[in-house]
């Protein structure tokens, strides 16, 4: 059995079971290096030049133009970034989207001229790509505002184990819940809230508060919705707070 290092935080007994493999800082950078996405049209458009059809093109437009609106609405909630390095990241991103829009604009320009090559138009398309010119060029003036964004200094918690500890001990407290031992062990971290109820933090990044059973024998995990070791100690503390209501109340 692996040594066992007792500190005390926050007035809290925290207990270190060895080395841990969590690392907050780790998983965070991820969001800074994948590039990946899972949406199988976008993934078809690019397959093979000269290949691409309707089915990848128009369910492209409309999936990205459904997640846009998504990402608006979710960057109003006070968690959806952690760090404000993350705000220079979709501000880069918001830029390469209008060049990205006013490409697609310009596209279907091409597009129509090239249907009316074929015949396959009922009227000339130059008024609707002169329309579309226009549009692509007012997206591209819109993109030069960004260029001036000086987003501030982060100040916000380090994105490492220790305060994440800390944090989650101190946000619970100022919530009327009082965390009573800290288990950090080599692939789960957790919290004892009493009532031999604990709020865990495994090795998968999965959040999850243990309830004991009837028998007092074993425990029933609820999840709540968070899977992300870096996220944010208040939001941590504000969706504990709510599920605990939620399965007490």
């Amino acid at each position: 059995m692996s040594e066992i290092e007792t500190e005390t935080i926050a007035g809290v007994p925290v207990h270190y079971h060895g080395a841990y493999e969590l690392s907050v800082e780790n998983d965070y950078e991820q969001i800074h290096q994948d590039q990946k996405h899972d949406n199988e049209h976008l993934e078809g458009l690019d397959r093979e030049p000269g290949t691409t059809t309707a089915l990848y093109a128009v369910a492209s437009a409309r999936y990205l133009a459904e997640k846009s609106g998504t990402l608006s609405d979710v960057l109003r909630e006070p968690y959806a970034l952690r760090t404000t390095r993350d705000v220079e990241a979709v501000v880069a991103a918001l830029g390469q989207h209008i060049d990205a829009l006013a490409g697609v604009a310009e596209g279907l320009g091409v597009w129509l001229d090239a249907a009316h090559q074929r015949g396959e138009l009922g009227s000339e398309p130059d008024p609707a790509r002169a329309e579309l010119d226009k549009a692509a060029a007012l997206l591209r003036d819109a993109r030069l505002p960004l260029h001036k964004v000086a987003v501030p200094d982060d100040r916000s918690p380090a994105l490492d184990m220790d305060t994440l500890v800390v944090g989650v001990i101190e946000q619970l407290r100022s919530r009327g819940i009082e965390v009573t031992e800290v288990h950090v062990l080599d692939s789960e971290t957790r919290w004892e809230l009493g009532g031999d109820r604990h709020l865990s933090l495994s090795s998968e990044a999965s959040w999850q508060l243990l309830f004991p059973t009837a028998s007092g024998a074993s425990w029933t995990p609820v999840s709540f919705g968070l899977y992300c070791w870096y996220a944010h100690p208040e939001q941590i503390a504000e969706l504990v707070v709510k599920t605990l209501a939620d399965m007490e109340g």
